[in-house]
């Protein structure tokens, strides 16, 4: 089956019967995904610090999902000219959008869902940096999906604990709004 034919909304409190329904185990066994919609996505929301957007088929089944939320990064200068990102002479932190979670539920897995939710993630995301100027999206990911990012040209960055920080300057995709 060809992942076509998604309708998107934000999250909002019509949608809890579907988001108890989804499922999201990754590779690792981890249900974070899962448990980060289910207990904490519309409570954020309500608190104005994340934006999440939910997929759905045609028949009305919770396909997948991603939040977003405003970030600030740190970085080597070696690291920003790689994403070609150069700061005024005293600004130490970069503005960006955190992609903080993504996850397809598990019955739709390996369908290209998740090139669909990706494709939505930038655009949006390139929507806010025109607006406001945001320099870069941000992520983090485990070991497991890193090259999964890496084929929308995100670059590594640093460790965080057992995941990597990696980035994408946003420049480039401002042409696509």
């Amino acid at each position: 089956m060809k992942a076509t034919n998604l309708t998107e909304a934000w999250l909002n409190e019509t949608h809890i019967k579907k988001i108890a329904e989804f499922t999201c185990i990754d590779q690792e066994k981890n249900n974070h995904v899962q448990l980060f919609l289910q207990e904490q996505a519309v409570e954020l929301m309500d608190k104005n610090l994340v934006r999440t957007r939910l997929f759905f088929d045609q028949c009305q089944n919770l396909i997948g999902f991603y939040s977003l939320f405003n970030d600030t990064i740190k970085m080597h200068k070696n690291k920003r000219k790689q994403l070609n990102v150069y700061l005024p002479q005293n600004v130490k932190e970069i503005p960006a959008i955190r992609l903080h979670y993504i996850g397809i539920d598990d019955r739709y897995k390996g369908q290209g869902y998740g090139h669909n939710l990706m494709a939505s993630v930038i655009v949006n995301c390139a929507n806010i940096a025109k607006i406001s100027g945001c320099t870069l999206i941000t992520v983090e990911s485990t070991k497991v999906v890193k090259s999964f990012y890496e084929k929308y040209d995100f670059k590594y960055i640093h460790p965080e604990g057992n995941h990597y920080i990696m980035a994408m300057n946003t420049k480039n995709l401002l042409n696509l709004v």
